[in-house]
C-alpha cells in the first residue's frame, strides 16, 4: 500500500510539471502568434501582449540598412569609403514607458576633387529613395577639417499610426585629393568650389544662446568663452566652480547670469537641496533665498531657473522671487521647462524684462544630436525673426559648439546675448 501511495504521488506531481510546460508553450506560443499577427512590422509604441512596458529592437533593421547603403557606395569604385565606427542607440518612448533600440554609424567618404560634394550626397539620397530609408537632414559642414557635406539617413518604422524615423548613418561627404578618377554622372560645379565661392549667408534672424549649470565643470565654460560668441551664461550658486566660473565669464565680456533653483514638480528630483526656492516658503523666506543667491554671484545681469517647473507655474512665488529681482535691476528668463509656466507673463506684468526659451539644443549628449539641434535653433531664428536656445556647460556640448561656430557665424544669422531679446 504503502508504494502504491507513493507511485499516485509522483503521477500527481509529473502531471502538474506536465500542465506547467503545456501553459508555457500555449504563452510562448501566443506570443508567436501575437507577433505574427502584426505582418512582421515592428511598432515601436507598441505595449506588448499584456500591455506591459516593451522594448523594440530595430538593431537587425538597421544594420540591414547600414549593408543596403554599403552596397549603394560600393558601386562607386573612384569613392574611398571609411567607416568611423558603430554603437548601439536607446531611446525612451514616452507614450508607452518603452525602449527602442538601435544602431548607428558614422562614415566618411571621400570623393575627387571633380565630384561636387551636395551632387554625391544627393545621389545617395536618390538611391535609397523606397527602400524604407530617408534622408533627414543635409547640409555643408567641416569633416577633420576640410570642407564636406553631412547628410544623415534613418531607417522608417512605425509608430502606432504613424511614423517615427532613427538615424542610423551619419555620412560625410569630402574631397580626397588621392582620388583622380573622375566620376561619369557626379561633376563639381565651378561655383562650387571653394575659392571660386564666397560664404553663402542663407539664415537671417537673431539668436541667443544661454549656457545652463556653470559651476559644475570649468573646463567647458572656458572653452566656451573662447569661441568668443556672445553668449549667456547662467552661473548655479554655491558650486566649487561658481566664482571662478563668474570670473572667466565677465573676463570674457559675456553676460553672467543667475541659474537660480526652483522647485520641480517632482520634489524628490530636487538637485540643490536648501537652495532651491520652494512653494510651501513664505514670501519673504523665498526673498531671503533669492537675494542671498543674488548677492553670491556680483555683477551678474539676470537670471533664470533652474528645474522650476513647479515654482514657475506658481503665480505667488514668481512674485515673491521677481520682486528681488526688480529691486536689483535683474532681467528674468523663463527656462520654459514646463508648458504652463507663468514665470515670463508675470515677469511683464511687474515691468521686468523677460523672455522665455525656445528650445534645448542638449538633451541628448550625443554630439551629432546636439550639433542638430543648433542648426535646428538656426531655423526656427530665421523662420521667426529671434529665438533663445539653452544648453549646458558641458564637455559634448562645447565640442559641438567648437565644430559648428564657425559654420553659424557665416550662415548670416546673428548671435546675439539674451539681453538683446527681452521685451
Amino acid at each position: 500500500m504503502a508504494r502504491r501511495t507513493t507511485k499516485k504521488k509522483g503521477s500527481g506531481g509529473g502531471f502538474v510539471l506536465t500542465l506547467i510546460l503545456v501553459l508555457l508553450a500555449i504563452a510562448v506560443a501566443g506570443g508567436i502568434y501575437y507577433a505574427a499577427s502584426r505582418g512582421g512590422e515592428k511598432d515601436v509604441l507598441d505595449k506588448g501582449l499584456t500591455g506591459g512596458v516593451a522594448t523594440v529592437d530595430l538593431r537587425e533593421e538597421s544594420k540591414a540598412a547600414q549593408r543596403a547603403v554599403d552596397d549603394i557606395l560600393l558601386s562607386k569604385d573612384n569613392w574611398q569609403l571609411k567607416d568611423n565606427g558603430r554603437e548601439d542607440q536607446h531611446e525612451r518612448m514616452k507614450e508607452t514607458g518603452g525602449e527602442v533600440a538601435w544602431n548607428k554609424r558614422q562614415l566618411a567618404i571621400g570623393v575627387p576633387p571633380s565630384t561636387g560634394l551636395e551632387g554625391a550626397a544627393s545621389w545617395l539620397g536618390e538611391k535609397i529613395a523606397g527602400a524604407k530609408m530617408v534622408v533627414v537632414n543635409q547640409r555643408e559642414a567641416t569633416y577633420n577639417g576640410w570642407d564636406s557635406v553631412r547628410m544623415e539617413i534613418a531607417i522608417v518604422a512605425k509608430a502606432g499610426d504613424g511614423k517615427m524615423n532613427f538615424v542610423t548613418d551619419t555620412v560625410y561627404f569630402y574631397h580626397n585629393l588621392n582620388l583622380t578618377k573622375e566620376d561619369k554622372d557626379i561633376k563639381e560645379e565651378k561655383e562650387k568650389k571653394k575659392e571660386d565661392k564666397k560664404p553663402v549667408q542663407k539664415y537671417h534672424g537673431k539668436l541667443a544662446v544661454i549656457i545652463d549649470d556653470c559651476g559644475y565643470d570649468l573646463a567647458p565654460v572656458r572653452k566656451l568663452v573662447n569661441l568668443n560668441a556672445p553668449f549667456s551664461y547662467a552661473i548655479l550658486p554655491y558650486k566649487d566652480f561658481s566664482s571662478d566660473a563668474l570670473h572667466v565669464i565677465k573676463s570674457g565680456g559675456q553676460t553672467a547670469m543667475l541659474h537660480l533653483p526652483m522647485e520641480p514638480m517632482d520634489r524628490s528630483a530636487m538637485s540643490e537641496g536648501k537652495n532651491t526656492v520652494l512653494t510651501d516658503m513664505t514670501a519673504e523666506q523665498v526673498q531671503n533665498l533669492t537675494r542671498k543667491a543674488v548677492d553670491s554671484l556680483p555683477g551678474i545681469e539676470g537670471v533664470n531657473n533652474h528645474q522650476g517647473s513647479k515654482a514657475t507655474s506658481n503665480e505667488a512665488t514668481m512674485k515673491a522671487v521677481l520682486k528681488v529681482l526688480k529691486e536689483k535691476k535683474l532681467f528674468f528668463v523663463d527656462s520654459s521647462t514646463y508648458s504652463k509656466s507663468i514665470g515670463d507673463q508675470t515677469a511683464r506684468s511687474m515691468g521686468i524684462p523677460t523672455a522665455r526659451n525656445n528650445i534645448f539644443l542638449d538633451n541628448s549628449s550625443d554630439e551629432d544630436d546636439i550639433i542638430a539641434k543648433i542648426w535646428q535653433a538656426v531655423e526656427m531664428a530665421d523662420r521667426n525673426g529671434s529665438a533663445i536656445a539653452i544648453c549646458h556647460a558641458r564637455p559634448n556640448t562645447a565640442d559641438a559648439w567648437s565644430k559648428v561656430i564657425g559654420e553659424v557665424q557665416a550662415s548670416g544669422i546673428q548671435l546675439v546675448p539674451v539681453g538683446n531679446l527681452l521685451k
